[in-house]
């Protein structure tokens, strides 16, 4: 039924129906049973055939000598059939209830820990893993492909598993009957065996090709509706319809395969049992005149196949059940036998609280092999420095901080943290001491309370009431209609960049960090926004090492040290003044993005600091120069 692809697949996920071994165990007897009890369904009608209407002696497993022996009346025995009917029924109906409820609460335990184990190892590989996927498709993975699994347990393992044991029953009792018979009544089975086989294939291969395309649909949907904005503001509306259209057309494609396949299955199969039916009437007929068989025989040989070729009617339907679950049991075994890049290395500790001081050794990195982002790198920053790191696009501002919290590993060289290598600590220990706030902030679904603690759930009302007023978001959270309890709408489209800004920093604060890593924080804003959320960011800068990814140069004005990357290399270090008088890259970088007035609020004349007060422009050089 599975090929080696899928049977890897399917042996990835058995682990997890370990702990349900005892009802799985019961289940399976019950079927069992179940089947045993269903095999002798119709004695009864061949006891009431044979001895009632035609007098003639039955042949009954274990029965036959007791029955000549007790001597029944005719009407005792029709009336012994018919309980024995009913009896037949409840055993059988109870039976099957046990195990479709049995196997139906498994089946939501096993897929909802697949779900819960796909979804934590998702989070848990490398940012590599995550650039070279499309979110859909891992959605889908998450989402569709579970459902099909689900739906393969729930509608078609118990199909399979009562009619397994049923058909093994009934060839037992058909070849004790009459072995002769049984094998003419086989006769078709290999050609309807030979036809699910053929198609199932067929239908397995379009099953991976519609779930990719499924991945595929969803990904674009999700691009699509998250860049909406975008997509409106440039009234490509059309376009984006048209490549959802092309991939839909993808999608249509591998499902119409799919039915196409099933309607030219199904009927070969009517057809075939038919025919197999056809030839036990009329083998049947013929051994009853000739005396061999009594009509009973016939009849229970004519209820037995029947219910033989439904088992096999049944696969071929659900074949695309089965091939569906199995192109998702595929699928969801790639995202999880993938190993992430970065792993706590053997024998790592949990980082104490760190001082933060950090340093780059000889660091090199590159995304792909021959093609370096960054080239020996040697940096070292003090407990408490803040350090603005500078340069064009691509130059691996982003790429160099990222490599503090271990979202990449370097490929040469240590990153190393009061002097021990962060490989030495576990990831969890390690991020948890490192704060972020980056350029384009993310809301989480929920209250903005829930948003400022989304880095320390533990925290209590006074911590992130106090960590929203250091980061100046107090008084606009407390105009809003339910203040802390407000609920953020999806991505936060009903703040203003600058609140959305201000919540992050708020939760930056709270979390209380040794380390802070500042990507570009007032990118977007306008004038009034960007002083507000300044403000913030020096408070919560304060007593953190602080890294700052400057892609304007108005946000260096929080760094006591600029540091400038160019083609993945420091190529300038030092204050501002010191890089302006040297005339190099700085230099030329300033002059192509700094506007005449913002070179005048660089170069004025010292002011005295205010506390707590938007640090001007001349504050720092004004505190240099004392």
């Amino acid at each position: 039924m599975f090929d080696k692809t899928t049977s890897r697949a399917w042996a990835h996920f058995l682990p997890l129906l370990h702990p349900f071994w005892k009802p799985l165990c019961a289940a399976i007897i019950a079927m069992v049973l179940q089947a045993l009890v269903s095999v002798c369904q119709p004695w009864p009608l061949k006891v009431v055939i044979d001895r009632v209407l035609s007098h003639k002696p039955s042949r009954l497993p274990l029965l036959d000598g007791w029955l000549d022996r007790a001597q029944f009346s005719q009407m005792e025995i029709l009336y012994g059939a018919c309980a024995a009917t009913l009896l037949i029924a409840v055993v059988t109906g109870l039976l099957t209830s046990f195990f479709t409820r049995t196997t139906g609460e498994v089946a939501q335990h096993f897929v909802f820990a697949i779900r819960r184990n796909l979804f934590a190892h998702m989070q848990r590989l490398s940012l590599r893993f995550h650039d070279q996927q499309r979110t859909g498709d891992l959605i889908t993975r998450l989402t569709t492909d579970t459902q099909a699994i689900q739906d393969m347990i729930n509608n078609g393992i118990t199909v399979l598993g009562t009619n397994a044991c049923l058909l093994a029953g009934m060839l037992v009792v058909m070849f004790w009957l009459s072995w002769e018979f049984a094998l003419v009544s086989l006769s078709i089975a290999p050609l309807l065996f030979l036809t699910v086989f053929q198609y199932k294939r067929r239908i397995k291969f379009a099953s991976r090709q519609a779930s990719a395309s499924t991945g595929q649909l969803a990904s674009l949907a999700q691009e699509t509706l998250a860049s909406i904005r975008i997509v409106q503001g440039l009234a490509q509306e059309e376009q984006q319809s048209e490549r959802f259209q092309a991939k839909s057309a993808r999608h249509y494609q591998a499902f119409l395969d799919i039915v196409r396949y099933q309607a030219r299955m199904v009927p070969l199969i009517d057809v075939f049992a038919a025919a197999g039916l056809t030839i036990v009437m009329w083998y049947g007929a013929t051994r009853v005149l000739a005396g061999e068989l009594t009509t009973g025989d016939v009849v229970l040989f004519f209820v037995y196949v029947t219910n033989l070729y439904k088992p096999m009617k049944r696969l071929g339907r659900f074949s695309y059940l089965f091939s569906k679950a199995s192109a998702g049991a595929e699928r969801i075994a790639e995202v999880m036998g993938a190993r992430s890049d970065v792993t706590d290395r053997e024998g790592a500790q949990a980082a104490p609280r760190l001082k933060g001081e950090i340093e780059f050794r000889d660091v090199s990195f590159e995304y792909e092999a021959g093609q370096p982002v960054l080239s020996h790198i040697n940096l070292a920053i003090k407990r408490g420095e803040k350090v603005a790191v500078v340069g064009a696009t691509g130059a691996g501002k982003s790429t160099l901080v990222s490599l503090i919290s271990r979202f990449y590993d370097p490929s040469k060289g240590e990153v190393r943290i009061d002097g021990e290598d962060i490989r030495n600590y576990t990831l969890q220990s390690l991020r948890e001491q490192i704060s972020l706030v980056l350029q384009d902030q993310l809301m989480f679904s929920g209250t903005i309370r829930e948003n400022i603690a989304f880095g320390r759930l533990d925290a209590s009302d006074e911590e992130i009431a106090a960590a929203a007023v250091t980061a100046n978001a107090n008084e606009f959270i407390e105009r809003l209609p339910d203040g802390y309890d407000t609920l953020v709408a999806e991505r936060g489209t009903t703040l203003s960049g600058g609140q959305k800004q201000r919540i992050a920093i708020a939760r930056a604060i709270l979390r209380d960090a040794p380390i802070l890593i500042l990507d570009e924080p007032t990118t977007g804003l306008d004038a009034a926004a960007e002083q507000t959320v300044m403000k913030a960011l020096e408070r919560a800068a304060a007593g953190c090492t602080t890294l700052i990814i400057a892609h304007r140069l108005t946000t260096v004005r929080l760094a006591d040290r600029i540091v400038v990357l160019d083609q993945g290399r420091i190529v300038e270090e030092g204050t501002h003044r010191e890089l302006l008088a040297r005339g190099g890259v700085y230099a030329g970088y300033y002059s192509l993005h700094m506007s005449a007035d913002a070179d005048n609020a660089l170069d004025a004349e010292p002011q005295p600091r205010v506390p707590d007060l938007y640090a001007r422009e001349g504050d720092v050089l004004a505190a240099e120069e004392e």
